[in-house]
């Protein structure tokens, strides 16, 4: 029997609920990480990629594993208007951000500082050809909301979009709330239409074109 609760935590945590997903010709992954989203990839297997992640440690992880596929990257950040911040890299890749980190979400200081580039998910995807039918992942440590503010045009070819979104607590100083996520979306023609998993200061969030649904 499948078990959809961690018994130490309470956590939800229902990723087989991607088999619903709908066909795509592209998926655009933003927030790779040193590890990239193997379940993603491998559950569209013959979608083209279109990475996005500005730290070398994403570029390595690329280069070593994904040669095989169909790739396009861009070392940048992404958020609502082009820009250039510093973003706080730590010992866990997976968790570096733009945002200062709040004491509740507190696990160390950080090894490194580095500046980036950061440009709207509209321009990039205005450079790329024949990307069809897209879906979007988005895991950036509470800069989730930025990126949909910068991605209106892109927005309209998503079949989903699926988004390690905020709640409840304020993780990150100066993080978005859950409902102006929420709004966003809506505005965008988007409902939640899936809830993948659900932990303390996240959840992960599956929307969908509400004329598709």
């Amino acid at each position: 029997m499948t078990r959809y609760f961690r018994d130490e935590t309470g956590m939800f945590i229902d990723w087989n609920q991607m088999d619903r997903l709908p066909a795509i010709d592209t998926l655009i992954d933003i927030g790779v990480g040193p590890m990239g989203t193997p379940d993603l990839y491998e559950r569209f297997s013959s979608a083209k990629l279109l990475l996005i992640d500005p730290l070398d440690e994403t570029e390595r992880y690329i280069n070593k594993h994904l040669r095989s596929r169909d790739v396009v990257y861009h070392k940048c950040g992404v958020g609502k208007e082009k820009d250039e911040v510093f973003i706080s890299v730590q010992e866990e890749i997976g968790s570096s951000s733009i945002l200062e980190v709040a004491d509740i979400n507190y696990e160390s200081e950080p090894i490194d500082k580095r500046k980036i580039k950061i440009n709207t998910l509209d321009s990039i995807t205005a450079t790329q050809t024949n990307l069809g039918k897209l879906g979007i992942k988005i895991d950036t440590e509470g800069y989730e909301l930025n990126i949909i503010l910068g991605a209106t045009e892109t927005l309209k070819n998503a079949a989903f979009v699926i988004a390690e979104v905020r709640h409840n607590h304020e993780s990150f100083h100066g993080v978005y709330r859950l409902h102006e996520f929420m709004s966003a979306m809506h505005d965008n023609g988007f409902v939640l239409s899936m809830i993948l998993t659900a932990k303390p200061f996240i959840a992960d969030l599956c929307f969908q074109p509400i004329k598709a649904l």
